[in-house]
């Protein structure tokens, strides 16, 4: 039997394996049976988040944002790459609200940049979950190597982006479907287009997705210090290997761990190449008074990717919680930190999985606070200010998540109760609220 979670010390025996890489599994020889305790027992009912923070505020230009994301969408052709209901499901997310409720005070031409990055690449996932595209691989492969080429288009020779293309590749000729498309792809011949400077990056022909990320990318890197450019250009890049990765697993059918989704979270989650836009920012700041960029030896350093890491775990598992009613109905539950908690830890209910990494979110708060100070105590105090506008960025994503997840159509279901056997009744208001 797996380890009882009516004691403190199994909440922090848990938390711990999870500070240090260890992973308890319940002692059976198939952690994802099928048996159901009761379907009474696995009834999942929001747990209570209450935050240190302040309450989010909504940006007021997040409604006109959202429109003109989706007219500049429309523009593309990428309405037309998704099922109706797809895109439908898409616009109604109103992703530019999300973006709203955690930048509320940005500049202008900054907050559309966001809220038309947060959209395409809400779409680019939809259509990378789409049941029936997951075998479909050719078309992913295509879309990951023309995000390759866009990104490394201005730095050929970058090294840490070689080494992530080739990573990419690697796992591409893992699967033949994959593998004769990525024989076919001209990203080799088009690098030495780009080493030449033979050949604009304009001049390349991209699909609908990449030809958007394409306008977002040569936006951002604008008078951007190289440094800065190399970074997001690499979480970028870790974004897609991240998805493509997640389709390969859905498509083999694999049992996620642990530890593996934790992983693969904090890579498809999308929330990082935000966070990271914080560059950006600091380069809009630099106009008016002196800030100092962070060089890579701070970016790079232990404390600032363990902050980093930390918000981006403490959004996508209050993702995870918040997103399990509607996953559990749409019977694509199976990857959640909810359900894996509750099998690996042989949780009596969905609900009591909930709690627990309700748990380890809040541990993740303090973890993230703690990265903070060591990070600013260690740096000279010329990059202070831009630490603090990091900081106040990851923190400003944890009551911005929250208020969107209450209050969006996306994960707010009013009238079900969701059970083990992913069916659903109608009862009377089960979700707590704040």
């Amino acid at each position: 039997m797996g380890p009882s979670l009516n004691s403190d010390f199994t909440v922090f025996s848990i938390r711990s394996d999870l500070r240090e890489g260890r992973f308890i599994r319940q002692s059976k020889s198939d952690p994802y049976r099928t048996d159901i305790r009761s379907s009474s027992e696995n009834d999942f009912r929001v747990p209570d988040f209450q935050h240190r923070y302040p309450k989010a505020r909504l940006n007021p230009l997040a409604a006109q944002c959202h429109d003109i994301s989706n007219d500049w969408i429309v523009s593309l052709g990428i309405d037309k790459e998704l099922d109706p209901s797809m895109w439908q499901s898409c616009m109604a997310a109103k992703f530019s609200k999300f973006i709203g409720y955690i930048y509320d005070d940005i500049e202008p031409k900054d907050f559309l940049w966001l809220c038309k990055t947060s959209t395409l690449f809400l779409a680019f996932d939809s259509k990378m979950d789409d049941g029936e595209l997951a075998d479909r691989i050719d078309w992913s492969c295509d879309v990951i190597l023309d995000m390759n080429l866009v990104l490394l288009w201005n730095d050929p020779d970058n090294e840490r982006l070689l080494e992530g293309l080739k990573s990419i590749l690697d796992t591409l000729m893992e699967i033949e479907t994959s593998r004769k498309r990525a024989q076919l792809h001209t990203i080799h011949a088009d690098l030495v287009h780009a080493r030449n400077k033979s050949k604009s990056l304009l001049d390349v022909n991209l699909g609908a997705f990449m030809s958007g990320f394409r306008e977002l990318w040569l936006e951002y890197i604008e008078d951007l210090p190289v440094e800065c450019m190399c970074r997001q250009a690499e979480i970028f890049q870790q974004y897609t290997a991240g998805l493509f990765s997640e389709q390969i697993a859905r498509m083999k059918g694999t049992n996620i761990s642990l530890s593996d989704c934790i992983s693969v979270r904090r890579l498809t989650g999308g929330v990082m190449p935000i966070l990271v836009f914080s560059d950006r920012m600091i380069e809009h700041k630099r106009r008016k008074s002196p800030v100092s960029h962070l060089p890579d030896s701070l970016f790079y350093g232990e404390d600032m990717q363990n902050m980093l890491a930390a918000c981006t775990d403490i959004v996508s598992w209050h993702n995870d919680i918040f997103g399990f009613q509607k996953e559990l109905l749409n019977n694509d539950h199976k990857n959640t930190l909810v359900y894996i908690v509750f099998h690996e830890y042989n949780c009596q209910s969905y609900t009591q999985a909930g709690e627990l990494v309700l748990e380890l979110l809040h541990d993740r708060i303090a973890e993230m606070e703690l990265a903070y100070e060591r990070l600013r105590s260690a740096a000279a105090p010329e990059f202070h200010p831009a630490i603090d506008l990091f900081m106040k960025n990851c923190r400003d994503w944890i009551p911005g998540t929250h208020e969107y997840h209450k209050t969006s159509s996306r994960y707010n279901v009013s009238n079900f109760s969701i059970s083990d056997t992913g069916n659903s009744k109608k009862v009377e208001h089960i979700i707590k609220r704040q």
